[in-house]
């Protein structure tokens, strides 16, 4: 889509949202400690201030927003942002992109435990529609090893928090994750 702006990389996103617009409102991943996963190690995390996020939605030319009709919220785990500050953001990009029809997020077990369904509910009031969620394995003991932090059991819990507020998963399962052995 449009670059107006400088990005953190390295910069990942799913490949549905291949014609997004980006905007990166965190830097790496809140739980960057998954032993099979190397995309965010070279960053730190962080949480982007809302005059930052602002100032990039606003570089987008007038002339050019109309034509935006998908946002992709990144970097990894974009959906701890704080509650209130998250709103703000979908308001933004719902006042900036007047087509605008979906917007995408990456979601960890972690934040989706942070959130009420009410919360989620007013996320996708504001046209947050896809959660895209690493469960990597339904099996506790690969879960444990690859230290995801959560059990499967868990994991599923927060996938029906997401489903009864009304919000699609994308969800990715590692085959082969637990090795030839398991």
């Amino acid at each position: 889509m449009y670059n107006y702006f400088n990005y953190d990389y390295p910069l990942y996103r799913p490949p549905s949202e291949a014609y997004s617009q980006i905007f990166q409102i965190t830097l790496g991943c809140s739980q960057n400690h998954c032993t099979f996963c190397g995309m965010y190690k070279t960053k730190q995390f962080k949480v982007r201030s809302i005059a930052e996020i602002k100032t990039e939605i606003e570089r987008i030319p007038v002339a050019h927003r109309g034509g935006i009709q998908r946002v992709f919220l990144a970097d990894g785990d974009a959906l701890i942002y704080p509650q209130a500050g998250l709103l703000e953001i979908l308001n933004l990009l719902a006042e900036c992109f007047p087509n605008l029809t979906r917007i995408g997020i990456y979601a960890s077990p972690n934040s989706l435990r942070s959130k009420s369904v009410e919360e989620l509910s007013q996320l996708r009031e504001k046209k947050l529609r896809i959660l895209y969620f690493g469960l990597e394995s339904g099996d506790e003991q690969t879960l444990s090893a690859i230290k995801k932090g959560f059990s499967p059991t868990e994991m599923l819990d927060f996938c029906r928090k997401a489903q009864q507020a009304g919000l699609k998963l994308s969800v990715t399962a590692i085959l082969g994750l637990a090795g030839r052995e398991r």
